[in-house]
């Protein structure tokens, strides 16, 4: 099967790195895939890993995400290149929506990801509704993710397919050596990975980290991650020496491997896909209930989950795991054996299905 992955995405994150891990795994499996973007965007930064992944990389000249020129582009794209189906990954329920008239113009099946559902208003809502009518195929990463679809774009269940994201189970089974993190000998690690956006809850972490460090004192926070609040978390918290801000990092699975605990403080979350790479790690995880994660970790048995926006509720929980050596090893395994329901090959199997559905059906 000959595919185009499609989309306009500005930045880089956890979706762009689902779609490049989909690319590799269903090319491992015989098919091709390609991915047309726009020149502007961050995944411009990362082409040696992009070139890697994909079958061709086919950027695409323009300035913004409303740009008019994605659909002159991805028409002739399309004409000329003889997909069997154009997968597009939205990052938005808004994005993409050039992609979705091109690919009707020139008829080639549309199957999407909606990797973030949340409702749209006026003109966008309208536009949107135009872009479902359009599609063969839906995917949805999460139960969650896919209730959202029906209720809110009102999308037909025949339509609608749950898969699951996954993730490089031996990446992170690999016995390899933990990061050089600037860290005592036998002090305690807690790591968060995320984007430092208002949705991913950092502030309720730390609070819930002052008011543990009172009664631990070498304890240590790693926080990795970029995003809009980064600046402002640097300068009210940067100061604090067990407070750690490490920024991107590529080597996520040799921090995991040095971290003790991770916590992951979201309001809002699609899926969780970091969730998969700590239990995967053998570190113990606390997270709340927020969007997908419930469906990654069994509360007290594969982890614990506290409810959003709850610093008390973090400190709690995180105080129970610090204090319960043999509860950690408990969960510890059992979220091992949890991670290995997520991996790359389940996702792209389920992927293939859903793109003959698209095709034939």
């Amino acid at each position: 099967m000959r595919i185009l992955f499609y989309t306009d995405t500005p930045h880089v994150g956890g979706a762009e790195k689902q779609m490049e891990l989909l690319a590799k795994t269903a090319r491992k499996a015989g098919h091709s895939v390609c991915l047309a973007y726009g020149v502007y965007s961050q995944l411009n930064n990362g082409r040696t890993a992009l070139e890697k992944a994909y079958n061709e990389l086919l950027s695409i000249r323009t300035i913004h995400k409303h740009d008019p020129r994605h659909y002159f582009a991805l028409k002739r794209i399309l004409k000329k290149g003889h997909f069997d189906l154009i997968h597009i990954h939205l990052w938005n329920p808004g994005s993409c929506r050039y992609a979705f008239f091109a690919a009707s113009q020139v008829g080639v099946p549309i199957v999407t990801t909606e990797h973030d559902p949340f409702a749209l208003h006026g003109w966008k809502q309208w536009v949107k509704k135009r872009c479902i009518k359009r599609t063969k195929q839906t995917i949805a990463i999460s139960a969650d993710n896919f209730r959202q679809l029906m209720d809110t774009f009102d999308i037909p269940q025949e339509r609608l397919n749950l898969v699951h994201n996954g993730i490089e189970l031996n990446r992170f089974l690999d016995k390899m050596n933990g990061a050089q993190l600037p860290i005592p000998p036998g002090d305690t690690v807690i790591t968060c990975i995320a984007e430092m956006h208002p949705r991913k809850g950092h502030r309720f972490l730390l609070d819930a980290f002052s008011e543990l460090q009172k009664t631990i004192p070498d304890l240590h926070l790693m926080l990795v991650g970029t995003g809009p609040l980064e600046d402002e978390l640097k300068k009210k918290y940067g100061d604090q020496p067990n407070i750690h801000f490490l920024g991107w990092r590529e080597d996520v699975p040799e921090i995991l491997k040095a971290s003790d605990l991770f916590v992951l403080p979201s309001l809002k979350e699609a899926f969780g896909l970091v969730v998969v790479e700590a239990m995967a790690s053998g570190v113990p995880v606390i997270a709340t209930r927020a969007g997908g994660v419930p469906e990654l970790v069994e509360d007290g048995k594969s982890g614990l989950l506290v409810p959003p926006a709850d610093s008390t509720a973090l400190t709690s929980a995180i105080a129970t795991l610090i204090h319960d050596p043999e509860r950690r090893r408990i969960i510890q395994k059992a979220g091992l054996d949890r991670a290995r329901l997520f991996t790359a090959e389940k996702m792209t199997a389920k992927t293939i299905k859903v793109y003959e559905k698209a095709r034939f059906v």
